[in-house]
């Protein structure tokens, strides 16, 4: 298993992407903490993957609160015994078009997709750094941010591509491997597609790719097979970048 003994913080794990990479961290052997911003949902996830055995705990947090960011980092470590990989998986986006976002759409967008995950990167690097830990960081950011963009969302994921890179040159050389993930459309609620709806669009494929993928390429870039992936995201787009 790729991830046996390994102690994992999966934020964003409430739903879709973020609870496909629950499933597989667990899968791999690694023990969890999932955090969100309901913990009934939470609860929801960690019914489903309690019979792997694993540890699997969970915590209550909306990233926009980024005071806590360091707490939740302390808490993890003390649920698992240790910390050693932290998932950013939260993240909304904006149904208004671009002539009728108003100004709390922006806000919430980039208090959670930028705001949040940057400081959650903080939190993280800090723990680790002063525990000695040659810990990994794993953002998703979007192929959306290798677009041009007046929406909120594309904007935040620009964000997201910049300082995923711009972080991950200077915590390599405090041991720290900062890695990040750019899907394309995949079928999850935010996409608006439900169980039983076409899978049809027009990349590559023909079809959108499913949580599951973007679960098994974090489980990599998580583990020790990675050695070189870090900072620009690796896409899992079916080719919709070209």
């Amino acid at each position: 298993m790729e991830l046996q003994g390994k102690k994992a913080l999966i934020i964003g794990a409430s739903r879709g992407i973020g609870e496909a990479i629950a499933l597989a961290f667990v899968r791999e052997g690694a023990d969890i903490v999932i955090a969100g911003r309901k913990l009934e949902t939470l609860n929801i996830v960690k019914e489903k993957i309690s019979e792997y055995g694993q540890k699997v705990f969970c915590i209550e947090w909306d990233i926009k609160e980024v005071s806590r960011a360091d707490g939740v980092m302390q808490k993890a470590s003390e649920l698992l015994g240790g910390l050693d990989i932290v998932v950013n998986n939260a993240g909304v986006i904006e149904r208004e078009p671009f002539l009728a976002v108003p100004e709390e759409t922006w806000d919430n967008i980039m208090d959670i997709n930028v705001k949040g995950v940057y400081f959650s990167c903080q939190a993280a690097a800090n723990y680790f750094i002063n525990n000695g830990i040659k810990g990994r960081i794993i953002n998703m950011a979007s192929e959306t941010g290798f677009q041009p963009s007046a929406m909120p969302y594309g904007i935040s994921k620009w964000a997201v591509v910049g300082f995923s890179m711009g972080m991950a040159k200077h915590l390599y050389k405090r041991g720290v491997m900062l890695s990040s993930i750019a899907p394309g459309p995949i079928t999850t609620d935010m996409m608006c597609w439900e169980e039983g709806k076409p899978k049809d669009f027009p990349n590559c494929f023909g079809t959108m790719g499913s949580p599951a993928e973007v679960a098994d390429l974090t489980v990599f870039l998580a583990s020790e097979k990675n050695q070189r992936i870090i900072g620009r995201p690796v896409f899992v787009s079916g080719g919709l970048d070209w």
